[in-house]
């Protein structure tokens, strides 16, 4: 053993010791790869936190950096100015200071705990890649306080406890706030972010650089900015409001019809926008815009209220107290599914008495696509499906010529295949390519470290997407190369099966998003399994691969409701930690569903967009209702007809003979739905559908 790692695991030996004095031997909040000696490999995978702990807690001491009494607490958000999902490399402050990769989190140091919080995707990840300088917050689980419950619990009256104001929500500094109202405990905007003081170019801070900025054009967006902005003021009109600050990414993008790249995986643009009856003024970097920028956004024209001022990204905070000053009132976005809405610091730039806060209307304006954008994203998935087809049958020739393949060679391969087809952009997010007990890890994302070569033996899960200039995908299947397990064939399946169910779904347009996420979940309840994960989220055009108001979640706190043209993910999923992975992920579009001589309530549906054939290798069609076996041979006829062609025209005939095996028709058995746990519960869609109607009926949230 090196000596380096030798030390590591006397430090992790002294934290053991600490943690346990604070939380006792049978706490819940113990961890577990902290009370052995972890292995080699897990070390390997985690950043040593103590030295820059150690700067933090010097920077929280500092009058002269915090201005003011010295911190006894300071917060990291997973955030950036604009409350993103997905950061600019930049902006990773949480990733430096915890070791953790994924993309929700909240961290408190104080001058002697280091706590993390995060939600059910990511605790197998957070265990994984957090040191033992730190305590895990299971968000959801028993006995694990909130933020606020816990500063309460380990702070004193008088102690003072900062945050960059840029880097919180106004939602989540209110609740912070009313968390700590009877405690003494002082809650600080702190404009020095401390995180930044201690990382810079020097020790590996990527230098930001913003990148150029495009239109995208009305041949892929289907409606011009100028009717946008006519929109967004209507919208404005009818909340009563006179404007509205508007600062997600994703909005803006959308709204003015513009494109960036300055966060991976997704083209938008750090920027504000200011939006009232009679001005749109756009605060961005100015070395990004072009005279063809400023000509598509009319800003030396500005003779009416139909253009958009171009002013600089820095003077946002400056110039947005005189902007609100010639209205009357202002929306300031509220927290809303993926968006996080307006900065603490943002909220604080309009006088009280003109605050009016909502979601944002974009949210709703942007989810629903016109024409242009359906059809755009029917295409862009029909060539992703190409593209994952054609490496699919690549990866399944050579595992089984005993070529060497591992997940990292998965990424890179499969990333090439999606660039060879027409109006890519790259990927839509990092791709996930987990094999065996990689798996388990529901964001999982392979490194040097912990790579695993792929053979015959276990699972295989892939979950990518690609962006498209006319769209975004993101699908997810699960594979076996071998001979599955009677275990493992019966989880997929019924995995497979709550896919197959929430897709064939019916309802009334009242039912919300929240109540039809048990729909996919029946067939896992049925065994007494569940996922830690909710069943669909949004997608953008062109856009976030996450993407509000559709959140399929039992536990979300409110439910969305539905629109014609929204899209969103249809993935269930199964984790046997430390074996492998099930998740299957299909995007849904809703769609009308018209009935002969129906009444006076509208009742909607879904269709399958997304084109990729599941694993007949895993597949037990014993399992299967009369329905249920009819919707997976219908997909596979569609997809047979309409990816097929296409791969021939392209001449990738490796990958359609591939297509042709794996979608055959799947005969029924005379048991169908056999399976001792599913015909002891012999309910259909339609009974599961009737169910869902008479709980929103009877049952008040």
């Amino acid at each position: 053993m090196s000596l380096p790692l030798k030390f590591k695991l006397i430090t992790i030996s002294v934290m053991v010791v600490m943690t346990m004095a604070v939380y006792g031997e049978n706490s819940t909040l113990a961890r577990s790869s902290c009370q052995n000696p972890p292995s080699a490999a897990t070390l390997m995978n985690r950043v040593d936190t103590t030295a820059r702990l150690l700067q933090l807690r010097t920077m929280m001491a500092s009058v002269k950096v915090v201005r003011g009494v010295p911190l006894k607490a300071y917060i990291i958000t997973s955030d950036d100015e604009h409350q993103s999902e997905r950061l600019s490399k930049y902006d990773g402050r949480l990733e430096f200071i915890t070791g953790f990769t994924g993309s929700a989190g909240t961290a408190v140091v104080s001058d002697t705990a280091a706590v993390f919080w995060t939600d059910g995707r990511y605790f197998l990840q957070a265990e994984h890649e957090l040191d033992c300088n730190w305590i895990i917050m299971k968000v959801g689980q028993e006995q694990v306080p909130t933020v606020g419950e816990w500063m309460v619990s380990n702070l004193a009256h008088g102690d003072r406890i900062g945050a960059d104001p840029k880097l919180v929500s106004a939602d989540v500094w209110f609740d912070w706030t009313n968390e700590l109202v009877d405690s003494g405990i002082e809650l600080s905007a702190v404009k020095n972010n401390l995180v930044d003081t201690i990382w810079n170019t020097t020790n590996g801070r990527p230098r930001f650089t913003p990148q150029p900025i495009y239109t995208h054009k009305m041949e892929f967006a289907g409606q011009s900015w100028q009717d946008k902005v006519t929109a967004v003021r209507s919208e404005l009109n009818s909340l009563g409001v006179d404007s509205i600050i508007v600062t997600a990414l994703d909005e803006i993008a959308w709204l003015l019809n513009l494109r960036g790249g300055d966060i991976d995986f997704t083209p938008v643009f750090k920027s504000y926008v200011f939006v009232s009856a009679k001005s749109a003024v756009l605060f961005v970097h100015p070395v990004i815009t072009t005279s063809a920028i400023r000509k598509h956004l009319r800003s030396d024209w500005c003779a009416d209220e139909i253009c958009v001022e171009v002013r600089k990204y820095d003077r946002a905070f400056d110039d947005l107290p005189d902007l609100v000053a010639d209205v009357n009132t202002v929306l300031l976005p509220s927290k809303y599914a993926y968006s996080g809405g307006v900065s603490f610091a943002i909220h604080e730039t309009v006088p009280e008495y003109k605050r009016r806060t909502a979601p944002s209307p974009l949210i709703l304006m942007k989810a629903e696509k016109n024409a242009v954008e359906v059809e755009g994203m029917k295409n862009a998935h029909l060539r992703d499906a190409v593209a994952l087809c054609d490496f699919l049958s690549l990866l399944q020739e050579e595992i089984h010529d005993k070529k060497a393949w591992d997940e990292l060679k998965v990424v890179t391969t499969l990333d090439a295949y999606r660039k060879q087809q027409s109006r890519n952009k790259g990927p839509s997010f990092r791709t996930v390519a987990g094999f065996g007990p990689n798996g388990a890890v529901i964001h999982y994302r392979p490194s040097i470290e912990t790579n695993r070569l792929i053979d015959n033996t276990s699972m295989l899960l892939i979950d990518s997407g690609g962006q498209y200039l006319d769209g975004t995908t993101d699908v997810t299947r699960t594979l076996h190369y071998g001979r599955p397990t009677q275990r493992q064939k019966e989880l997929y399946t019924r995995v497979l099966i709550g896919s197959i169910d929430l897709a064939m779904l019916v309802f009334p347009d009242n039912v919300d998003d929240a109540r039809i996420d048990i729909v996919a979940r029946r067939p896992l309840y049925n065994a007494g399994l569940d996922y830690l994960h909710g069943t669909g989220h949004g997608i953008g055009s062109y856009l976030g691969v996450h993407e509000g108001p559709t959140q399929i979640r039992i536990y979300g706190k409110v439910g969305h409701l539905f629109e014609e043209n929204y899209f969103f993910s249809d993935e269930p999923g199964y984790y046997q930690e430390n074996d492998f992975g099930i998740r299957l992920e299909t995007v849904l579009r809703v769609v009308r569903k018209s009935f002969k001589g129906e009444g006076s309530k509208r009742f909607l549906g879904f269709e399958a967009v997304t084109l990729v054939p599941f694993e007949r290798n895993l597949i037990l069609r014993e399992m299967f209702n009369f329905q249920q076996l009819e919707w997976l041979n219908n997909y596979n006829a569609m997809v047979r007809t309409k990816v097929g062609e296409e791969l021939k025209r392209q001449n990738r005939m490796r990958a359609f003979h591939w297509l042709m095996s794996k979608t055959r028709h799947i005969s029924p058995t005379c048991h169908g739905n056999s399976s001792p746990s599913l015909s002891s519960q012999p309910f259909s869609i339609v009974f599961t559908t009737l169910a869902l109607i008479l709980s929103y009926i009877s049952i008040s949230f």
